[in-house]
């Protein structure tokens, strides 16, 4: 009986240290010119992008659609 509670403690711990693993602050990095269109979006100011954006917040080359082949 006490090998199988100490079984489930270690599982339970071990689901444990996953799932704070997983639900932990994203590590992504974001360009400046990005972060700076996110803000002036959040902050309700027009981005003035001649080609428009891409989906990154991006403003777009002549020509290009912003979608990747």
């Amino acid at each position: 009986m006490k090998r199988i509670i100490n079984v489930a403690t270690i599982t339970l711990l071990a689901l444990l240290v996953m799932l704070i693993a997983a639900c932990g602050r994203p590590s992504v990095t974001i360009n400046e010119r990005e972060r700076e269109n996110y803000e002036k979006k959040l902050a309700g100011e027009k981005i003035e992008c001649a080609y428009g954006l891409d989906a990154n917040g991006s403003c777009l080359k002549e020509g290009d659609d912003g979608i990747w082949y």
